[in-house]
C-alpha cells in the first residue's frame, strides 16, 4: 500500500454533521422553550461558522466557542435563557443525533488491519467520543485525537503530530490526511508534511488556494488512491 497510515477528519467527512447539527439544534432549542424557526437556525449557523474560523486561527478556545455561539444567538433573539444550559444540551444532543455516511463502515472494515487508521477532529470531546461509541466506530481506529481533549485545534501541526506519536509513525508523505476542510484538514496536512486528500463534491479545483495532493468527490474513491 502507498501509505503507512491514514488520518480522517470526522465531521462532514465520515459523519453526516449537517443532519446531526440541525437535529441537535432543533431538539436543544425546544428543550429550552425556544421556537426552532428557520430564521433562528440560519442565525445560529452564521454565528457558529464565524466562531469556528476564529478557533482554527487559535483566536478563541473551544469552551468559549461552545457557549458564546448561544450567547450571541440569545442576544439576537432578545431571550434571557441560560446560554451555558443551552450549550450543554446541544453538546449532548450532537452526540446522539445523526449518523455516519453510507459506506463508511465498509470502507473502514476493508482498511482496518491493512493500514494504520486515525481520527484527528476539531470538536468537543463528549460529543465526538459519544458518536464513536454509540455507532461502534472507535474499534476501527488506532488513534483518536480530539482537539477538545488535546487543547490545540487543526490546522496546528501539533495535533497531527500527536496522532502520529500514538500511531508510532513519523510525519511524511506516506501518511495521508482525508478531510473536507481546506483550512483545517488540507492546510494542516501541508504544514505537517503529510499527504492530503480533499473530499469535496466539486470537480473544479482552479479556484482552490491551498494545494492538495488528491481530490475525491466521494469516499468510495479513496480506495483507488490507497491501492496505487
Amino acid at each position: 500500500m502507498l501509505f503507512d497510515a491514514v488520518l480522517f477528519d470526522l465531521d462532514y467527512t465520515l459523519f453526516d454533521s449537517e443532519v446531526s447539527e440541525r437535529e441537535a439544534l432543533v431538539r436543544s432549542l425546544e428543550e429550552n422553550g425556544i421556537s426552532p424557526a428557520q430564521s433562528t437556525i440560519a442565525e445560529y449557523r452564521a454565528i457558529n461558522m464565524s466562531l469556528w474560523k476564529m478557533l482554527e486561527r487559535e483566536e478563541i478556545g473551544l469552551d468559549f466557542l461552545r457557549v458564546n455561539r448561544f450567547e450571541q444567538l440569545l442576544k439576537k433573539l432578545d431571550c434571557t435563557k441560560d446560554p451555558r444550559k443551552l450549550a450543554d444540551a446541544y453538546t449532548l444532543n450532537l452526540g446522539h443525533c445523526g449518523s455516519f455516511y453510507p459506506g463508511v463502515r465498509d470502507l473502514l472494515q476493508m482498511l482496518s488491519g491493512n493500514v494504520l487508521l486515525g481520527i484527528v477532529t476539531n470538536g468537543v470531546s463528549d460529543t465526538q467520543r459519544l458518536r464513536l461509541e454509540i455507532h461502534g466506530y472507535a474499534q476501527y481506529f488506532d488513534a483518536i485525537v480530539v482537539s477538545g481533549e488535546f487543547g490545540v485545534p487543526k490546522p496546528n501541526p501539533l495535533i497531527f503530530n500527536e496522532a502520529l506519536k500514538i500511531l508510532g509513525v513519523a510525519a511524511s508523505k506516506r501518511v495521508l490526511m482525508v478531510g473536507d476542510s481546506l483550512t483545517s484538514d488540507m492546510e494542516g496536512a501541508k504544514n505537517s508534511g503529510l499527504s492530503s486528500c480533499w473530499i469535496n463534491e466539486a470537480s473544479d479545483l482552479d479556484k482552490v488556494a491551498i494545494d492538495v495532493d488528491y481530490h475525491i468527490q466521494s469516499l468510495d474513491q479513496l480506495l483507488e488512491i490507497l491501492a496505487q
